[in-house]
């Protein structure tokens, strides 16, 4: 019997428990919050103070690529059994946003009994609500995370967490994250000394000459600064060999970027997977996305555009919406033997490593550079943060002509490295494109066109094939190696398709290769034709 007693009055104390930790809770989340007062027929009013409530009282709600979204974080391994927060987005749905709504402020109804507003839950209508006013929200806009401090566009210095109205981040910093020492306005030498700082994390890598020293340069400093510049190139980093060192530069630059080694994608087998798994990566806002081991040619119009535009059009999956989204990414490639083609020659800027041995994975480095960072990351990230300042601080001396598209990204990494004596990363741009197979393809087409037609005549497709694939009194091609090249560019099978001839020319129409260009005739009856021209090169004086 004393048993039972004592079971019931655990009972009575474990409920008087209940009910104080229920007073507490409605105490804690009731003291000192808004309240929003529910009436029937008046919800349009009710979502709009809503909203204004979060507003002023700064919730982590902001609006991205059409949907309302909320900063996240982790903390997850980097290495030898240290954690780094890891942040991203998360979109908001109808009970995540009652909850946020919940947190920040009280909703009330009328009673009629008791003749007063009393305390109820969210409203699902009000979250709902929300949620489907699309183009409506007052919200603002999200850009990106860091959780690395990185300088504004007028150079100074974004470190204090939260959102940041100008630049349009939101900070979470890492709890273990010191930033180093980082002079208000740093001289020449302190730049100088920050770049023998980072030289000495890069001291292991093969690298083939002073320009691919200095696009890993940038790939340190422009992953740090990335979140504040409105475009900056790709940065491509290959070998010939597996092993040397590629993948290894990435994870350092992620080490230092974001306090662990970086995750990686692969190129899908198509190019519509590829743009499938980087919008992914763009609508979370990932700051550093590795595309890894492209074994052979790299380039589409979505990796094209999220490193030249600040603004790109990305589709959703599973709809047929492509919201404008804010890139703030960070973007590498590694292979073997990498070969950029098309426009991203100009989006790119190349390191080429050569160990000069047959198994460069044998080598051994004289330290680990990836656990030199993790052990004082802060250092690293403030000599980052003092090269561009200390660029921007002396004046830009020596500022080389912007380049197309990058024009913040060279006045604050290119130039910057150039003043300090580096060499410049935006010279590899050129070897790129003097290996671009689909260049290589329109010289060889233009040279043979010249060889073998009349300049400034106008021909179909079907004529220039004709020529092509004349034959002489034997059966043997008159113009083999003219024949072959159409085959590889058009060819169906053993023969050389019109339509296939008549689409590419039209695509490279217009284009200067070598002072010659393909000028475009519109035939509705006959087809398009084409003639070679020789572009007239003016010296200012009417001399060509």
């Amino acid at each position: 019997m004393n048993e039972v007693v004592t079971l019931h009055h655990g009972q009575r104390e474990t409920k008087k428990l209940n009910r104080e930790a229920a007073d507490l809770a409605r105490s804690r989340w009731g003291r000192d919050l808004p309240v929003v007062q529910v009436m029937a027929a008046e919800m349009p009013r009710v979502v709009d103070e809503a909203e204004e409530t979060l507003i002023e009282a700064g919730a982590p709600v902001f609006t991205r690529a059409g949907a309302l979204v909320r900063p996240v974080s982790e903390l997850l391994p980097s290495t030898s059994g240290q954690l780094t927060r890891v942040a991203h987005l998360r979109p908001l749905c109808k009970a995540s946003l009652a909850d946020i709504l919940g947190q920040t402020m009280r909703f009330q109804r009328w009673d009629e009994r008791r003749q007063s507003f009393v305390n109820m839950d969210v409203p699902p209508v009000v979250a709902e609500t929300m949620l489907a006013r699309q183009g409506q929200w007052r919200l603002p806009p999200l850009a990106g995370i860091i959780t690395t401090p990185t300088l504004r566009a007028d150079g100074t210095l974004l470190s204090e967490p939260g959102y940041d109205s100008e630049t349009r981040l939101f900070v979470m910093l890492d709890e273990g994250f010191t930033l180093g020492p980082l002079p208000e306005r740093p001289t020449r030498a302190d730049a100088e000394a920050a770049l023998k700082l980072l030289l000495d994390l890069l001291s292991g890598f093969p690298f083939v000459g002073p320009v691919d020293r200095a696009v890993a340069l940038s790939g340190i400093i422009t992953s740090v600064l990335r979140p504040g510049l409105p475009t900056a190139p790709a940065h491509g980093i290959r070998a010939h060999t597996a092993g040397t060192g590629k993948s290894l530069m990435v994870d350092l630059f992620s080490a230092i970027a974001l306090g662990r080694p970086c995750p990686v994608i692969a190129v899908g087998k198509t190019e519509e997977e590829t743009e499938k798994r980087l919008g992914a990566l763009l609508l979370n806002a990932v700051s550093v996305i590795s595309i890894d081991n492209v074994n052979g040619e790299l380039g589409g119009d979505l990796l094209c555009q999220m490193t030249e535009r600040p603004l790109v059009r990305v589709r959703k999956l599973g709809t047929s919406e492509a919201p404008e989204i804010e890139c703030r990414s960070m973007v590498f490639a590694t292979g073997n033997n990498l070969v950029l083609v098309g426009d991203m020659t100009r989006r790119t800027v190349l390191c080429t490593l050569d160990a000069g041995v047959e198994r460069p994975e044998t080598r051994e480095f004289d330290f680990d550079p990836i656990q030199r960072v993790i052990e004082d990351r802060g250092k690293y990230v403030a000599a980052a943060l003092t090269i561009a300042r200390a660029y921007r601080v002396s004046g830009f001396p020596k500022r080389c002509v912007p380049l197309g598209s990058y024009g913040a990204w060279s006045d604050t990494v290119r130039s910057a490295l150039m003043w300090l004596g580096e060499a410049d990363p935006a010279a590899s741009m050129e070897t790129m494109r003097d290996e671009d197979p689909e260049l290589l393809e329109i010289r060889s087409l233009l040279a043979h066109w010249r060889d073998n037609l009349a300049e400034a005549s106008f021909y179909t497709a079907s004529q220039v094939i004709d020529t092509a694939c004349e034959k002489d009194t034997g059966g043997g091609f008159l113009r083999p190696e003219f024949r072959d090249l159409l085959l590889r560019i058009a060819g169906d099978g053993p023969v050389v398709s019109s339509k296939r001839l008549g689409r590419r020319l039209v695509k490279m129409h217009g284009r200067v290769v070598g002072q010659m260009r393909l000028d475009l005739r519109a035939d509705e009856k006959r087809g398009n034709r084409f003639a070679l021209s020789k572009i007239r090169v003016w010296d200012g004086t009417g001399e060509e």
